[in-house]
C-alpha cells in the first residue's frame, strides 16, 4: 500500500500470473483452463482492490471534513458560553 501525491491510497498487488512469462516456461501439468482461471482471479482481486481504494479515499475524505468542523463547532460552543455567561453577569 502506497500514498499517491494527491493523499490518496493506492494499493498495489502482485500478480499471480505474469502476461509476459513464456509459454514454454509454463508447467505442462497447467491447463489453458488453469492460467485462464488465474488471470480471471487476478482480474477479480483487482477488482476488489479498486473499490477497496475507492472507499478508503473517501472516507478519507470523511476524516478530513470532520477534522474540520471540529475546530468551529468548538468556536462555536465557546462563543454561546461566553455570550450566556455575560447575560448572566449583567442581570
Amino acid at each position: 500500500m502506497m500514498e499517491s501525491p494527491k493523499g490518496e491510497i493506492i494499493i498495489r498487488v502482485k500478480p499471480s500470473f505474469d502476461n509476459s512469462t513464456p509459454a514454454s516456461d509454463l508447467s505442462k501439468k497447467e491447463s489453458l483452463l488453469e492460467v485462464v482461471s488465474v488471470m480471471m482471479a487476478d482480474v477479480t482481486v483487482k477488482a476488489a482492490m479498486e473499490e477497496m481504494e475507492r472507499k478508503i479515499n473517501f472516507l478519507m475524505k470523511v476524516v478530513e471534513e470532520r477534522d474540520l468542523e471540529i475546530p468551529a463547532l468548538k468556536d462555536q460552543m465557546q462563543t454561546r458560553e461566553t455570550t450566556y455567561l455575560s447575560q448572566i453577569l449583567i442581570v
